[in-house]
């Protein structure tokens, strides 16, 4: 990443199928949640990666995901989730297994708050962040107890939503972290954050206007660009049919041309903080994770950075495909496996692969 000047490694630690984060003041949820004792996170290793990503230059913040993608909280409190592996899974979450954390109990709520702090409490970038993405309604109108919590306090779903993330994030301020969510909490909930909050924009690069329209700023990301495990495959069993969600591939001359500044005003312009290639690692392992980033990634890096070529004209994917080809080599020089991008007579060949050539 600092090879081709990425600034920030946004790590998404754990999720609804893996609680793999060893948090000294809540050991019971790795202790449950992690797939094996040996494929944790401790405090040490957690150390490790900031302690090298701040020699090389990369940001390091973390995200610990809620209220959605928290099922596997389950197994340390069961009584803290909602439609805990509900079935079937479609109806009540973004894929399996089902469950969210029922916010309209208090101790939710205060568990949420020391675990947002005791984690980023540790970690030496200034953001963090609690997620927020694709929350599942109908879980919270089918769970009885998340009722029961909203009745007996008054409230609304909209209001203890808004009380749950004020508790959270005001806890990450008393850790000085900014905090950072997904599109839905300004696009779709009825929450307040404070103005300094970062949002992601990742269902489609046209959200990136309507954050913009409500005076936040934005950190690019969008599925329809840069995310990097559309069009492996659809990972959901049962589907022979099926392709992934995001289809198709994203492939670098495509994330090349996008453009941070579009549908924007030039006041807005001054909100866009950057941008991201996202990879979500439902279907990637190791032996497959270098091959799947590199090169494609490096698209971003000069996209967000420069924005022109050296001489002032736009960017093109014409003239990046030999710096491309450059790269690559160098990765793999370096131990990356980087994936090839054309026939190695092509990449001697400048332009000779064209289709109009």
């Amino acid at each position: 990443m600092s090879f081709v000047k990425m600034s920030m490694f946004h790590w998404h630690i754990v999720d609804s199928q893996s609680f793999p984060l060893v948090v000294d003041a809540f050991p019971e949820l790795a202790q449950t949640g992690a797939y094996s004792s040996k494929k944790v996170y401790t405090p040490q290793d957690v150390q490790d990666v900031v302690s090298y990503a701040a020699q090389v230059s990369p940001d390091n913040p973390e995200e610990v995901d809620m209220p959605g993608h928290t099922d596997i909280i389950s197994l340390a409190h069961p009584d803290w989730i909602a439609c805990n592996q509900a079935s079937p899974w479609l109806d009540f979450a973004a894929e399996p297994p089902a469950g969210q954390l029922r916010f309209s109990s208090k101790d939710v709520v205060d568990f949420a708050s020391s675990l947002v702090k005791a984690v980023a409490g540790n970690l030496s970038s200034s953001y963090f962040s609690t997620g927020g993405d694709e929350i599942n309604a109908k879980c919270y109108e089918a769970d009885q107890q998340f009722q029961q919590g909203l009745n007996s306090t008054g409230a609304t779903f909209d209001s203890a939503f808004d009380s749950f993330i004020q508790e959270v994030h005001g806890s990450l301020a008393e850790v000085n972290k900014t905090p950072v969510v997904w599109e839905e909490m300004v696009l779709e909930q009825n929450v307040t954050l404070s103005n300094d909050t970062l949002v992601i924009v990742w269902v489609s690069s046209e959200n990136a206007a309507k954050v913009a329209e409500k005076n936040f700023k934005i950190v690019h990301g969008p599925s329809d660009y840069f995310y990097l495990d559309c069009g492996i495959s659809e990972w959901i069993g049962n589907t022979p049919d099926s392709n992934s969600w995001c289809d198709p591939y994203k492939s670098w001359q495509h994330a090349y041309t996008f453009d941070p500044l579009a549908n924007l005003t030039d006041t807005q312009a001054s909100l866009v903080m950057g941008g991201q290639q996202l990879l979500w690692t439902e279907q990637i392992g190791p032996e497959s994770l270098d091959s799947t980033i590199w090169p494609r990634a490096a698209t971003s890096a000069e996209t967000f950075w420069t924005a022109t070529q050296p001489n002032g004209s736009a960017l093109d994917v014409n003239t990046a495909l030999p710096r491309l080809h450059e790269l690559r080599y160098r990765l793999l020089e370096k131990g990356v496996g980087a994936r090839a991008i054309q026939p190695e007579w092509c990449a001697l060949r400048p332009f000779a692969c064209n289709m109009e050539a």
